[in-house]
């Protein structure tokens, strides 16, 4: 299967994520893959955390993969300070959020 790379903006905002959302729909309606690069990510919301989460389920959901690669600190951290790091969260390749 296809897989589609994103690299994430070093600052997820608001604006940013309404920007995002349009840019994650390409992937899910061509039926590919996804795989985010975290790796610039120097400050994300938790709209866009939730977005991710959102994405992660909608994608699976349809059978597609979808993966976060290489999370920067500050992705990890955020995605703990929205206990959004448990259990059934969102996949990366450092583990299970």
């Amino acid at each position: 299967m296809k897989t589609q790379k994103i690299s994430l903006a070093a600052i997820i905002d608001t604006v940013a994520t309404h920007d995002l959302k349009s840019e994650l729909l390409i992937p899910y309606r061509a039926g590919t893959a996804l795989s985010l690069d975290a790796s610039a990510v120097e400050r994300i919301g938790t709209p866009g955390l939730q977005l991710l989460r959102s994405a992660a389920n909608s994608f699976e959901g349809a059978g597609f993969a979808f993966t976060i690669t290489a999370p920067s600190h500050a992705f990890l951290s955020a995605l703990k300070d929205a206990a959004l790091d448990g259990a059934n969260t969102v996949r990366t390749d450092a583990g299970t959020l």
